[in-house]
């Protein structure tokens, strides 16, 4: 079989995220990912606490800073808590090779879309299959920090001597847009500071003598950072930034973060933004590829709820997501063949209403953490021939049985061969695929956009439900 260099590095894309996992002792789990040809270990040490541990995530990601990473073993082993480490070539940035070409990136700025492109133009070139690969890093990244199920994320860093320092955020600083409040400590080591996310925390810090810096959420500068996207979400985030070898400055402030944390006592924002926020934009799938047929089954009372949940036959998906899907279409024009799609972005009110017909996370994301149709970066197709009729696959589109599952080969005919073509031109494009769902593809980077209960559609969702009287 003949072999394209595209197809080559679809395979080399599609391989990025093998994972393996080890222990290396009772308190230890390594998992590791494969980056291209790079190798990077998620260490993650879990230290005993003898009261309810904090929910909590300590993370380092570059594998040049040691001082932080030794100063919060001293801490942690005190007050407890989980500490995840990435390990890889003991560098900053992170090495790898796709397709022949090498990359390399900031593992701190590949959190969102545009921070993600400037890495890789900035230290090497960027091309779609290592944006493909380093979006599904991340993606991978954020779900091995548990960021579902913590109310805090504390990043770890060290710097050189005033390069990187509190004093860049005041006014007239290189980095002054990026800051809604700069709190410095009077005779303080510029290089020892907080950079945090939420305005609480950030008073307490500063009411406690540290510098301390509150995150601009207007104005900062997208680059990709953890900062950036745990603002998006809603995450209360704080940096404890500290120079190289201040390993007792930074334990002190460690400590004294800790202290704060328990007197504030932060929690997320509610899951479900009502508009999408920068760098998110929700457009038609039929405006983007007008070829695309559209069977919204949502929009019909032909599904799994028996009522109708949108108003219009339409499917919206995230920018990013529907051009990939339009480069799919494009890919199986030159096999007679197209794409059938029956839903994509899911405000969340539907997802709740989809819950509480079938509450089964094999099937149905529970709302309370959000599915990855409600970021607009989920769809739901199948595949038609030239005359836009269907092809059969194994299960019927939401057949919520084992027919449905990627592993199932007991299907007649050309219904498994069809499932493969499908499989394929979605995977080449860097989709990924649910395994218990054959029509259900996720697209690289789903965790840049936050859980959206917006309403694209311009009309009322639910249709079928009677408009609420209004109170006199």
């Amino acid at each position: 079989m003949k072999t394209s260099m595209r197809d080559c590095v679809t395979m080399v894309a599609s391989l990025a995220l093998l994972m393996t996992f080890a222990h290396a002792d009772d308190e230890t789990t390594v998992r590791s990912f494969a980056v291209g040809d790079a190798r990077i270990d998620v260490v993650a040490t879990v230290f005993p606490s003898a009261t309810e541990p904090a929910r909590v995530a300590f993370v380092s990601v570059h594998d040049d800073e040691d001082t932080v990473v030794e100063a919060a073993g001293d801490v942690l082993r005190e007050r407890g808590g989980r500490l995840l480490e990435l390990r890889h070539s003991g560098a900053r940035e992170i090495g790898f090779r796709l397709g022949g070409t090498q990359h390399r990136i900031d593992p701190n700025r590949i959190f969102t879309p545009a921070g993600r492109r400037a890495t890789l133009e900035r230290l090497s070139a960027w091309s779609q299959p290592a944006d493909d690969v380093v979006a599904a890093f991340a993606d991978e990244l954020l779900s091995t920090f548990a960021v579902d199920d913590v109310d805090l994320v504390v990043a770890l860093h060290n710097n050189t001597p005033d390069r990187y320092t509190a004093a860049n955020y005041a006014a007239g600083g290189p980095l002054a847009a990026d800051a809604a409040r700069v709190s410095l400590r009077p005779g303080g080591d510029p290089d020892d500071f907080f950079f945090v996310t939420d305005t609480a925390i950030c008073e307490a810090l500063a009411d406690r003598g540290h510098s301390v810096i509150l995150q601009n959420e207007a104005t900062v500068t997208d680059d990709g950072s953890l900062s950036v996207w745990c603002g998006r979400m809603g995450i209360p985030y704080v940096n404890v930034e500290a120079e190289h070898g201040h390993r007792i400055e930074q334990a002190a402030m460690l400590r004294g973060l800790l202290d704060a944390v328990a007197a504030v006592r932060p929690q997320r924002a509610v899951r479900g933004v009502t508009q999408p926020p920068p760098g998110c934009e929700l457009v038609n799938v039929h405006a983007v590829d007008p070829t695309i047929v559209i069977d919204n089954r949502y929009a019909t009372k032909a599904n799994v709820t028996g009522m109708r949940l949108y108003p219009a036959n339409e499917v919206f998906l995230e920018r990013s997501a529907a051009e990939r899907l339009a480069r799919v279409q494009a890919r199986l024009r030159g096999q007679s063949l197209g794409l059938k799609v029956f839903d994509g972005y899911r405000p969340l009110a539907i997802q709740k209403a989809l819950w509480r017909i079938k509450p089964d996370p094999r099937y149905v994301a529970d709302p309370a953490k959000g599915s990855r149709h409600n970021r607009g970066s989920a769809v739901d197709l199948t595949l038609v021939d030239a005359a836009g009729q269907e092809l059969p696959m194994p299960s019927e589109f939401d057949e919520f049985s084992e027919r449905s599952h990627l592993d199932f080969t007991d299907a007649p005919g050309d219904r498994l061969g069809n499932r493969e073509i499908l499989q394929k031109a979605m995977q080449a494009e860097g989709f990924r695929p649910l395994p218990t769902e054959w029509w259900h593809f996720d697209a690289p980077g789903w965790r840049a956009f936050p859980v959206m209960d917006a309403n694209p559609y311009e009309r009322p969702l639910f249709p079928d439900e009677p408009a609420a009287e209004s109170t006199p």
